[in-house]
């Protein structure tokens, strides 16, 4: 027994002293290896979100034991990545080693300190209805493949919705408000995953809709439950400054607080709103004719779906025409499809969905909202004549090329797994922001002066959205105060401001990130083109 504890103790020193001898980099790469493993593990919707099925058959333990635990392990993770010394490794490890600790940090803040389990309801709808609806979009396998995941995933949403039962505690009236809608799209969209698993995959029928009954009575059971829990302050959403601050600084690596971001905003929507104002005088009086467009005598939900996907192919030819980006050949395709219903809430325009940066099958969903049902002939043919004759084309240039879906494809040909799973929301919605105007500036819209309108309307929103951001969630603002000076500020519909507004309550520091990162991106190719002179190409910069 003497020989056997002495020979496991000179074992585990050379190891440890094997561990020591490595170098730095391989220490990096292997940490790195376990934090990226632990978080899928942890967050298999996120995991299934970046491509990555291994976990597609579970959804988060919100247990108060799984929480206690998991924060143990990022705690140790926090330790390990402290004694990996930045002054001993190369730039791009130390931006690897950066994006690390951004990741430990940020799931300790929101387990630990924000602790979204006790305070989001949408947090439990939207697992449990994106968490398959992801699987349902994948490429990656075969429908009869994936479903065996998808009724997985559904047999365990009444254990999803029970942990949410004692997690709770006061969410804001917003988000109860939320959720509830969640809950009824998400219930629709089951029937139609049942539907579509019969039709596939008949052998699995039985087993589907049974799955597909239990999670619809939880999801009705945990309706009834949010109209009877008690709801917070109408403010309580607002996650104060200390961790908006923290974002800020440790997700999205600015040196600046929400005070000076917020007079940023403030600068920015002055700069633009007046600019705006300016421009749209100066077209009231030098107005030009409108060009006249063919319509069909009849338009169907088809023929809008073949016109964006038209559309989205002229982009791309445009863009190699004018040599304003390189487009590999073997893209990823990027179809027009109407936005699922369960989003309809949620999504109130155009959107994109990316197959995920390790997904084995590149492709992209381009989501388009349906022409309503109550629409007659004529109304439709005025529908497909704004959408064919819109000169300024920003949501095709922004979700699809070469905004969302090119930046997306490109992102997945990274072989760096640390820097694929990454997701920072000012260089994607900075750059979807950037190609709006830049495209502009390369003559896509036409020579009509009018869209250069679009495009001012769009920098200020953001710029609006800058301000809205921080006021509410640093409990500056209400969500009425938010609505009433959007509204007011932009001139828009009070209808769609609330549902802006509200949808701004999720995601802390989300909505500054358009165009604070489109900014950074300007920056960027000035100072290349100031370092470079003639030899600047656009084309070049956009590449790299």
């Amino acid at each position: 027994m003497k020989w056997m504890l002495l020979s496991l103790t000179l074992l585990f020193m050379l190891n440890a002293s094997a561990m020591a001898q490595r170098s730095p980099e391989a220490n990096l790469a292997q940490l790195g290896n376990d934090i990226l493993e632990n978080l899928q593990k942890f967050y298999p919707v996120l995991a299934t979100t970046e491509g990555i099925h291994k976990y597609d058959f579970l959804f988060t333990d919100y247990s108060s034991k799984s929480i206690k635990t998991e924060i143990g392990i990022l705690k140790k993770f926090r330790s390990r990545l402290s004694q990996i010394k930045d002054i001993n490794l190369g730039a791009s490890d130390r931006i690897d080693l950066k994006l690390l600790r951004s990741n430990v940090e940020s799931a300790l803040q929101d387990l630990e300190r924000i602790k979204w389990h006790e305070r989001s309801a949408c947090l439990y709808v939207d697992n449990a209805v994106t968490g398959i609806y992801l699987i349902l979009a994948s490429p990656h396998a075969p429908l009869a493949e994936r479903a065996q995941n998808i009724i997985a995933r559904m047999k365990l949403v009444p254990d999803l919705l029970a942990q949410a039962k004692l997690n709770l505690k006061h969410p804001a009236p917003v988000n109860i408000q939320l959720a509830s809608e969640m809950t009824q799209t998400g219930i629709d969209f089951y029937r139609s995953v049942v539907i579509e698993i019969k039709d596939t995959s008949p052998e699995l029928s039985s087993e589907a809709d049974a799955a597909a009954r239990r999670a619809i009575g939880a999801m009705i059971d945990f309706d009834k439950f949010l109209k009877r829990l008690p709801a917070g302050a109408p403010e309580s959403f607002a996650v104060g400054k200390e961790e908006f601050d923290f974002k800020l600084k440790n997700e999205d690596f600015f040196d600046f607080d929400s005070d000076s971001l917020l007079k940023i905003g403030e600068t920015l929507f002055n700069q633009y709103d007046s600019l705006y104002k300016e421009y749209e005088l100066f077209l009231d009086s030098n107005r030009t004719p409108v060009d006249s467009v063919f319509v069909l005598d009849c338009v169907t939900r088809e023929d809008m779906l073949n016109y964006y996907n038209w559309e989205i192919e002229q982009t791309k030819l445009y863009l190699n025409d004018k040599d304003i980006i390189t487009i590999p050949s073997d893209i990823g395709l990027c179809t027009a499809v109407e936005t699922p219903f369960f989003l309809r809430n949620i999504v109130n325009s155009i959107a994109y969905q990316n197959p995920g940066s390790f997904n084995p099958v590149q492709s992209g969903l381009f989501y388009v909202r349906p022409i309503p049902d109550s629409l007659d002939e004529g109304q439709r043919a005025a529908y497909y004549k704004f959408i064919n004759r819109r000169g300024f084309k920003g949501s095709v240039v922004r979700e699809a090329y070469p905004g969302h879906h090119l930046q997306y494809m490109m992102s997945a040909r990274v072989t760096d797994d640390i820097r694929r799973w990454q997701t920072n929301l000012c260089y994607i919605d900075g750059w979807a922001l950037y190609c709006e105007e830049m495209m502009y500036e390369q003559g896509f819209y036409g020579p009509d002066k009018r869209r250069y309108l679009g495009v001012l309307d769009g920098i200020r929103l953001r710029a609006a959205r800058i301000i809205a951001d921080v006021k509410l969630n640093t409990r500056q603002w209400s969500i009425d105060q938010t609505v009433t000076w959007m509204a007011d500020a932009l001139d828009s519909d009070s209808e769609f401001v609330r549902a802006e507004v509200s949808r701004y309550t999720l995601n802390p520091t989300a909505q500054m990130s358009y165009l604070t990162g489109k900014l950074d991106i300007l920056k960027l190719r000035e100072a290349m083109r100031t370092k470079e002179g003639d030899n600047f190409s656009l084309k070049n910069f956009h590449d790299r």
